[in-house]
């Protein structure tokens, strides 16, 4: 399952020691000294809720921790050597004495840090940094589970019904992501969003590559995509796939709920509903919901005869229906 989250740059600049030197020199071809170098911290991500109602568990950050060790850092999320600018050579998942979560915990995150070799070409870059002006950083990573913080069910299971952002029994739902597999890159981007550093999921390589689709397809062409792109895309389609299946789960709970109300069933009956509702679209399944929702049902039973009403008594008893 893959992810994108946002971070920042925590301090302008990084002294750099002779523990740091030995670090980044065993990923160069040729020796290099402090004055030649440029280092700095950043967050990658941390176990705060962001605004898509995700949240890394710190042994989730721990794991990420050694799959970000040496990757490179670019702008934008574009996939090009020169388009690279910095490379992570330590990571460390710290606790903040003192700061917690937004859900009163102790608050962690993955910190790196960075290295780039001070050339005319970055000179500017590096002022942006120092200024303060560049300052967020994204990162794409993918995770083995995304569990539901109420039941711990998987968040695609079949018997999870509960939708991020809800309270339920006093206790927010949101979507816990557990077990880190790979970490793909960090890129320096514009906007930040996370609460506590930054973080938003990075849609605009996505918006791009579906627009570079879209135009394709509408000249009936061919199209080559790399990797990067069929990335955004898997996202950009899974993001898509879980907000169509939060509604569909909404209106299902919804149509469940009318027709259970105030009446008893079983557990059987409740799957059997459920199965039955999986077969409707949710134009049909919210005009259900308000056919059950009408003051007089529409009834099932059979016509009424009703006694044909005349001023003089009928001897032969007719009626009309």
């Amino acid at each position: 399952m893959n992810c994108k989250k946002e971070g920042s740059l925590i301090c302008k600049g990084l002294h750099i020691g002779e523990e740091d030197l030995e670090k980044i020199n065993s990923m160069t071809r040729r020796e290099f000294s402090e004055d030649e170098l440029y280092c700095f911290r950043v967050v990658l991500c941390d176990n705060d809720i962001d605004r898509q109602m995700e949240q890394f568990d710190v042994q989730t950050l721990e794991e990420l921790a050694g799959l970000f060790l040496g990757k490179t850092g670019i702008f934008d999320h574009e996939p090009s050597v020169r388009n690279q600018q910095a490379r992570i050579y330590e990571t460390s998942v710290e606790n903040f004495p003192g700061k917690l979560n937004s859900l009163g915990e102790p608050y962690y995150a993955l910190v790196a840090k960075a290295y780039m070799a001070r050339t005319e070409g970055n000179r500017d870059l590096i002022l942006e940094i120092e200024a303060g002006i560049k300052k967020e950083v994204s990162v794409g990573c993918s995770v083995a589970q995304r569990l539901c913080s109420i039941c711990q069910r998987e968040r695609d299971s079949f018997h999870c019904e509960h939708i991020p952002g809800e309270v339920y029994d006093g206790k927010l739902c949101y979507t816990i992501l557990h077990g880190a597999l790979d970490a793909y890159e960090w890129s320096f981007v514009a906007v930040p969003a996370q609460r506590q550093a930054g973080v938003i999921k990075g849609a605009s390589g996505s918006e791009m590559a579906v627009q570079k689709l879209w135009k394709a397809s509408s000249g009936r062409r061919g199209l080559w995509l790399d990797a990067q792109e069929v990335y955004q895309l898997q996202h950009t389609v899974k993001n898509l796939l879980e907000d169509c299946e939060q509604v569909r789960r909404s209106v299902r709970r919804e149509v469940t709920q009318e027709l259970f109300t105030g009446k008893s069933g079983d557990h059987r009956e409740s799957r059997e509903l459920y199965e039955l509702l999986d077969q409707l679209t949710v134009g049909q399944m919210k005009a259900l919901k308000k056919m059950l929702r009408r003051e007089e049902p529409v009834s099932l039973q059979q016509p009424q005869l009703h006694k044909k009403e005349t001023e003089e008594p009928v001897s032969d008893r007719s009626f009309i229906i």
